[in-house]
């Protein structure tokens, strides 16, 4: 019966250590664009557009800067580490991958757009 009773305070440690462990890298934060629309006209902010060049020039947000994900090497950006970054893209898809880079780089506070481009040119 201790035998057991040990095996399970083991595995329940385990499982205690496997969701702290988990739950500290989930510092992205999902937004939608009219967060982001408020965010833009009332602060100055890091707006990553993670789209290709082209579909960048074919029309996109003022403020944002272009960083194509297929390029983006989250480690060389030069922005500080421990403020926020917004990062969008066309759908969301990639914007999701780009935040997870970022994190993997060291980067504290990120949010992604969901809904990307096509949300927002729905909201305008």
């Amino acid at each position: 019966m201790k035998k057991i009773s040990l095996f399970v305070g083991v595995v329940a440690l385990m499982g205690i250590f496997i969701f702290v462990i988990t739950s500290e890298k989930d510092d992205i934060v999902k937004i939608d664009t009219k967060t982001l629309q408020n965010k833009l006209e009332n602060e100055e902010i890091t707006l990553l557009d993670v789209r290709e060049v082209s579909e960048y020039e074919g029309g996109h947000i003022a403020e944002a800067v272009n960083a194509p994900l297929s390029s983006l090497d989250a480690a060389q950006l030069s922005y500080p580490k421990d403020e926020p970054i917004y990062v969008i893209c066309r759908s969301g898809n990639r914007s999701a991958q780009a935040a997870t880079q970022l994190q993997d780089a060291g980067y504290t506070e990120i949010y992604d757009v969901s809904g990307g481009m096509i949300s927002w040119e729905a909201n305008e």
